[in-house]
């Protein structure tokens, strides 16, 4: 099998811009608040509210950054073949674009502490020695982690263990707990009514610490890392060339995963586990993990063969640019949200509900659809992955198109 030679694989992009609009569903639902609510019905004031909040709980949290996060690690395997082909280094200048990203990630944080990049940033560094392994074995870890069998094995063991706690440790359990609610209710103040320094400051002290914290305890670290190991897999196999075995692969893909993503679908409804290991959650933790990878793999699936039955993608086709753009896209709905939900901005956070911040975002991804499509018909790069590309090389990359001469 040869590897990728073309500059873009179209359904790659198409399947980014499906993960950015996820986002900001997700993103949305809780009006960009990116931390512990006070009250999970902070922002549900009706049965429409209620109805949507779960719709984005059980259908898109998790699923459409786990999307994104492979596509990360296709993205690297898209790039070392490149180099290879090329006969020139990659790892430094993998390296290199990564330290840039996380430049532009904690910049990124300082306004918002749900930012990603910092994460990818220093989890893409470990993608350079794991190339070395081979793909049979990328994928045996990739499937561990995914699946957070680390973090379902720690609790077994914990509630395997456990005993009555003291009475010390139930003060002490209880202290913590008045300590947690105090932090997120002054967290919640500020983005609702504080300045904008107010923020940055916030965001780049206590939530950055807290942010990685959350990554840890949730498992998302080792999960996230576990859909880049799983990229890499897809991206050695050009899994998204449109060929006849690959076509018939997404197909049983939508069987093996399909049926399990329902089937877990239904039970996450009936049992809601939060985001985090808890005691007494363990089964129906374990079930939303299987759901999150399960329902994740049927997207990508779905959208890869729709994309492939109709000529040049049919109307998916329309929906690359924004995947094309994809970093300056996911930027600018944090943009958005600021302006929209936090209180230097409108000050809408908590103040309308669930069902209106969707729509909001909805609707602000539309506006995204358009920008993409007007931007790249004049320059051949987003503003944000140009910066990103001449700050790389440390030279100022040509970007503008060659538009057509007048008849």
């Amino acid at each position: 099998m040869q590897p990728y030679t073309s500059d873009r694989i179209a359904v790659v992009d198409v399947l980014r811009a499906f993960a950015l609009f996820g986002i900001i569903v997700t993103h949305a639902e809780m009006g960009f608040l990116a931390g512990p609510p006070v009250n999970p019905q902070f922002d549900i004031f009706s049965s429409l509210d209620q109805f949507v909040a779960e719709i984005v709980r059980v259908l898109a949290t998790g699923k459409f950054f786990s999307i994104f996060s492979f596509l990360f690690g296709l993205s690297f395997a898209i790039q070392l073949n490149r180099s290879a082909q090329k006969g020139t280094s990659f790892s430094g200048r993998f390296a290199w674009r990564l330290v840039i990203l996380f430049v532009i990630g904690f910049v990124h944080n300082m306004f918002f502490s749900g930012d990603i990049l910092t994460i990818y940033a220093l989890l893409g560094l470990l993608l350079i020695p794991m190339d070395r392994l081979g793909s049979k074995v990328l994928a045996a870890i990739a499937l561990v982690l995914v699946l957070n069998l680390p973090g379902i094995t720690a609790g077994i063991v914990q509630s395997s263990g456990a005993t009555t706690p003291s009475a010390a440790q139930q003060q002490a359990t209880a202290a913590a707990r008045v300590q947690f609610m105090a932090t997120a209710k002054r967290q919640l103040e500020i983005k609702q009514s504080g300045t904008l320094s107010q923020v940055v400051e916030m965001n780049v002290t206590e939530s950055f610490i807290n942010k990685f914290s959350f990554q840890v305890i949730t498992g998302r670290l080792w999960i996230t890392f576990g859909f880049f190991l799983l990229g890499i897999c897809a991206g050695r196999s050009n899994l998204f060339r449109d060929t006849e075995r690959n076509r018939r692969f997404f197909k049983g893909m939508l069987w093996w995963a399909g049926i399990p993503a329902l089937i877990t679908t239904v039970l996450t409804t009936l049992y809601p586990s939060p985001m985090r290991l808890t005691p007494g959650k363990l089964l129906a933790y374990g079930i939303l993990c299987v759901q999150q990878v399960t329902l994740s793999s049927f997207y990508v699936a779905a959208v890869t063969l729709l994309y492939w039955r109709a000529a040049n993608g049919g109307w998916l086709a329309s929906w690359a640019p924004v995947g094309r753009m994809g970093l300056t896209t996911y930027l600018m709905q944090t943009a958005f949200g600021l302006i929209v939900f936090y209180g230097f901005g409108f000050g809408l956070l908590g103040r309308i509900g669930v069902a209106s911040c969707v729509a909001l975002g909805i609707s602000f991804f539309i506006l995204q659809f358009f920008f993409a499509r007007w931007w790249l018909s004049y320059f051949n790069l987003g503003p944000i992955e140009w910066l990103w590309r001449s700050l790389t090389y440390l030279k100022m990359q040509p970007n503008a198109r060659q538009q057509p001469s007048a008849a």
